[in-house]
């Protein structure tokens, strides 16, 4: 009773601390604007189709379901924020299993770490996936195979990268327990194949497909993996204690259902197979997402409580202050000085002593929405129009619904042609004619385009 409570007070906590930021608008990425928008779409029609590939069907299916009931940002987000609630709770029990002493200095690091607190605020499904993950884990500690097959089923519904942490829960238990491995296996396959099923009925294997932007050079993967994903106090933070983790274990997980990989190797196998999943796509920080709980159980395996305690007010400090972000008036957050920049990638980065991560997410949802605002003032003053909006599309179709414009995602060469054949004016949204150049390899937008908003 006494674990239960405690893991319902720190998923209560986790859910309160993130209230006050669901509301501005579905989030900064695209894809939350698309879940959005997609949700729309399959509750009008009645038909279904993938936000993007390779299709998050579970997530799909609830926001349509729920946006003829209600549909507000606020509430999409709170979703997101309710799962990010579980996961750490369940991530609070995890711990009690393990015995860590620190399991209160732990949880609340957890809970405060920058990529997984702002993933909580927006309409995004990296969370939802987290919280079935822990679940699974937490059920292989008590030797629950079925849920756990039933859990990561429901994970890899969210995300199907999911799927892949199937191998180091096997490779834990040890091959002498096949009964289990076969239950898991194919309990986590059902469930996985029927979360699939309309993307497969509707796409064939088509669906596995994905989408590739351009990769960005291996500075972007590397801020990816350390300041995107942690926050500058507590990077440092790790790297200081990197050394503790080479000693023996501190953690007496002497469970005898689990005969196979000791416990180390099994939280390095899995931190290193989504190590893996992300180089493949290394396109955001919250790729890394399902990592972050088990590289802090390494950690807290390895830490005293002393460690322990300043994790908790380093993770909160990273995501508070000393936030960094692009200079520019598109798609950075404003500045807030004191800051201190420094050229990166053909960028001007800036550094914020007094904003961190989570204001900088705050301020680049209200730039990007005052963008789309403002475009669609321009556009009501404009006749009919082919306008490529690029990563504003989502935002922008959905609340310019009825406007006398073709608004485009990005535009073929032959798009433009046709458009300009049919007397359009050519337009795109700030920094987009050159991302489609980029991405469709013809510069006409450019050539024979304006730019609908000057910064």
């Amino acid at each position: 009773m006494t674990k239960l409570l405690n893991a319902w007070t720190f998923g209560f906590l986790a859910l309160l601390c993130r209230l006050p930021f669901l509301n501005k608008g579905y989030g900064k990425e695209f894809d939350a604007w698309s879940n959005a928008l997609n949700a729309k779409i399959i509750s009008e029609t009645g038909n279904y189709e993938v936000s993007r590939l390779p299709g998050h069907p579970l997530q799909e299916y609830i926001l349509s379901a729920l946006w003829p009931i209600e549909h507000s940002p606020w509430f999409f987000n709170l979703l997101a924020a309710i799962f990010s609630a579980i996961a750490v709770g369940v991530f609070y029990d995890i711990l009690k299993i393990h015995q860590i002493k620190s399991a209160v200095s732990w949880t609340m690091a957890f809970n405060f770490i920058p990529v997984f607190f702002i993933a909580g605020t927006y309409t995004i499904d990296y969370n939802f996936a987290l919280a079935f993950i822990l679940l699974a884990y937490r059920a292989l500690l008590r030797a629950s195979y079925l849920w756990i097959g039933i859990y990561l089923g429901l994970a890899t519904g969210f995300r199907i990268s999911s799927v892949a942490l199937l191998l180091p829960f096997l490779l834990l238990i040890g091959w002498r327990n096949w009964r289990a491995w076969l239950l898991m296996s194919l309990v986590a396959g059902a469930v996985s194949l029927l979360c699939f099923s309309l993307p497969l009925y509707t796409y064939g294997m088509g669906f596995l497909d994905f989408h590739k932007p351009p990769f960005h050079g291996w500075s972007s993967v590397l801020y990816k993996l350390g300041l995107g994903i942690w926050g500058l106090p507590f990077l440092i933070f790790l790297v200081a204690s990197a050394w503790q983790i080479f000693k023996e274990s501190r953690t007496q997980l002497s469970l005898a259902h689990l005969q196979g990989i000791s416990f180390r190797w099994f939280l390095m196998l899995l931190i290193a197979l989504q190590l893996f999943v992300f180089i493949r796509l290394p396109f955001k920080a919250e790729f890394f997402i399902p990592a972050v709980p088990f590289i802090l159980i390494l950690w807290a395996d390895s830490l005293s409580e002393r460690w322990a305690y300043w994790s908790a007010y380093l993770s909160l400090t990273s995501l508070l202050v000393l936030g960094f972000d692009y200079d520019n008036p598109w798609r950075g957050a404003p500045v807030q000085e004191p800051a201190f920049r420094f050229a990166a990638g053909g960028q001007t980065i800036y550094c914020s002593l007094l904003k961190g991560p989570l204001q900088i997410d705050q301020g680049k949802r209200a730039v990007r929405s005052k963008t789309v605002e403002r475009t669609i003032a321009r556009l009501d003053e404009l006749a009919p129009s082919l306008v490529t909006a690029g990563w504003y599309w989502p935002e922008l179709v959905l609340k310019y619904p009825e406007g006398p414009h073709f608004i485009d995602h990005y535009s073929t060469k032959e798009e433009v042609d046709s458009a300009r054949a049919a007397g359009l004016q050519i337009l795109y949204l700030p920094e987009i004619g050159q991302q489609n150049a980029i991405i469709h390899g013809h510069n006409l937008l450019l050539e024979t385009g304006q730019a609908i908003l000057e910064p």
